[in-house]
């Protein structure tokens, strides 16, 4: 990240917690300040240091390094949280739409996919729980990503044992579609009109008009061509993890902490700081409005009301029709723009 990024966190983490301010100790003498708490985090988060490593960089023990990274993640969470893991609003999806539909996508609103991060220090009563199709304990990250890197949803925490429908059920990815609250989509493909965004997915995900999945096995030209741009598209959710690792060693390695929250706690602050060095970075720049955080209020509805339009949402958001039609459009429309690209 470049100076004024990490300078900002320090300013905000200062702010929000009052661990972070230097303190005299009872003769007088003055503590550590909040640089170098803040160093020693971003270093234990950044090169997957363990806590005693920092200590000749920043002069800082064990257990306070240990202790400022816990403080700084929870600091990080509760300054940064509500806006770089929001919801896309309603500015966020008409830009989502307008990319992918250049791309051969209308309605696309990122992909969908789950990373496993090992959990070295899981406690014995969790391993047969936490372990699944490696040797060793591992907690499940779902995420969703656009193409240009940004993380708009994430959800940790379920144990290595589960598959990709196990976290689905569990995640909060279609709660505010479900709720009312998500930001209006509407789209047209050839000449069928859909007003809910999808996600591309992988084949384990269930026949859901959400979901946008390759062809596993194409018979013609059309689907076999769907099914390349497909996985080329799908690889975003790829690249992200890729990213998230490679910029944050303590990710790519394994875990080491003995408190899940805590686990939590680290990953969430990195996808926070991952995103606002995507937007530092001027891909998201232009969008950004600090003035106007958030979604605005809806008219109250009688409980009736609410609970007949969330079953009817849920019905729309399973349609085995709809994903079919969905998906049928979507080859036609890949083979035409694919014609119209070789005719000129």
């Amino acid at each position: 990240m470049r100076a004024h990024v990490f300078e900002r966190l320090v300013e905000a983490i200062e702010t929000a917690d009052p661990y972070f301010k230097q303190k005299e100790d009872a003769i007088g003498r003055l503590g550590l300040t909040d640089l170098q708490k803040a160093v020693a985090a971003i270093h234990i988060l950044a090169y997957g240091l363990p806590a005693d490593a920092v200590d000749e960089y920043v002069r800082i023990g064990e257990s306070t390094a240990r202790k400022a990274l816990h403080h700084f993640c929870r600091a990080i969470i509760s300054v940064f949280g509500e806006y770089y893991l929001r919801a896309p609003n309603a500015e966020d999806v008409t830009r989502l739409l307008k990319i992918r539909e250049e791309c051969g996508f209308p309605g696309m609103l990122g992909s969908i996919d789950c990373m496993h991060w090992e959990w070295r220090n899981c406690p014995s009563a969790y391993k047969g729980m936490f372990t699944g199709r490696g040797k060793h304990p591992s907690m499940i990250l779902e995420a969703v990503a656009s193409h240009d890197l940004w993380i708009w949803h994430a959800y940790f925490g379920m144990p290595g044992s589960c598959n990709d429908i196990n976290v689905l059920q569990k995640s909060l990815v279609f709660s505010a579609y479900l709720k009312g609250k998500a930001a209006p989509v509407s789209f047209t493909i050839n000449g069928h009109t859909y007003d809910m965004g999808y996600y591309l997915a992988d084949g384990i995900y269930p026949n859901w008009p959400a979901f946008v999945k390759t062809i596993s096995h194409p018979l013609d030209m059309k689907a076999s061509h769907f099914a390349k741009e497909q996985e080329k598209a799908r690889k975003d959710i790829e690249r992200c993890f890729g990213v998230l690792q490679s910029r944050w060693a303590i990710v790519r390695g394994p875990a080491y902490g003995w408190n899940r929250e805590q686990i939590r706690d680290i990953l969430t602050a990195c996808i926070i700081i991952h995103n606002m060095i995507i937007e530092d970075e001027g891909k998201l720049a232009e969008n950004t409005d600090y003035d106007n955080v958030g979604v605005g209020a809806t008219p109250y509805q009688t409980i009736t009301q609410e609970r007949s339009e969330y079953i009817n949402k849920h019905h729309k958001l399973k349609n085995l029709t709809i994903h079919s039609q969905l998906q049928m459009d979507l080859i036609e429309h890949q083979w035409m723009r694919h014609g119209t690209a070789k005719g000129d």
